[in-house]
């Protein structure tokens, strides 16, 4: 398999495509955490990050310069596969997808900013482990070959809906899963940001280009306070 490294205005490019993509996700959480009565599913918490995404495109790029966010979209045919590959029928819950213009070989010029999203919290039931799931069924899919999420690209994201418990007993779950599949741990920048959106980010190695591999991490706060204990008598407590 081809494992050419792009060139140097190639790597300007996605570096910044990429930071506009982030902040876009950042801004569009944002707004998310403030949406009344959000859903509890991961589907439908993608469904309503999706519109968010357009909100905050729309607030940062009123001209359109960047491209929008896709959902649900299968993973783009690769040039160095002769055939159809089974990561073909994968699908991120979103990707930015864009044209490299310095890239002279057309069949490599489609780029790909890839991003999944996952719950974070306790178990919803005995075999739903949500902090097991965001490395079993989101982080690994970027390090296996027959998902390859962002195969060919130096970076990707994840996104974390952060629903119950506390951030540092998530985090280790999430490290000890990590570390069963032979990944580094996840890495907190900026401290916890309760109410808001904490970055997290780590770097592995993949047996397909390109190697490392940088994932950064979005955990919105999405957790809702409990009600209010009420009396007897139906005065709040």
């Amino acid at each position: 398999m081809n494992d050419r490294q792009p060139s140097l205005l190639s790597r300007r490019l996605w570096a910044q495509r990429e930071a506009f993509f982030l902040s876009q996700l950042v801004r569009a959480l944002e707004l998310l955490r403030h949406r009344a009565a959000l859903p509890t599913d991961e589907v439908g918490l993608n469904r309503e990050l999706y519109f968010c995404l357009l909100e905050a495109s729309r607030e940062l790029d009123p001209r359109a310069k960047y491209p929008r966010a896709l959902t649900e979209c299968c993973n783009q045919p690769d040039p160095d596969y002769a055939v159809r590959s089974k990561r073909e029928d994968k699908r991120p819950d979103f990707q930015w997808a864009f044209t490299d213009p310095h890239e002279p070989d057309i069949r490599r010029s489609a780029k790909q900013f890839v991003c999944e999203c996952k719950r974070l919290g306790f178990p919803t039931s005995r075999n739903w482990i949500l902090n097991v799931n965001y490395v079993t069924d989101g982080v690994c899919r970027f390090a296996d070959q027959a998902w390859g999420y962002g195969q060919r690209f130096a970076s990707g994201v994840m996104v974390g809906y952060w629903q119950t418990m506390e951030p540092d007993a998530i985090l280790t779950e999430v490290n000890a899963t990590g570390q069963k599949h032979g990944l580094p741990n996840l890495a907190l920048t900026g401290g916890w940001q309760p109410g808001g959106v904490s970055k997290l980010e780590h770097s592995f190695a993949r047996s397909f280009p390109i190697s490392p591999f940088r994932l950064d991490h979005l955990w919105v706060d999405v957790r809702i306070a409990p009600a209010r204990s009420k009396a007897p008598n139906g005065v709040g407590s």
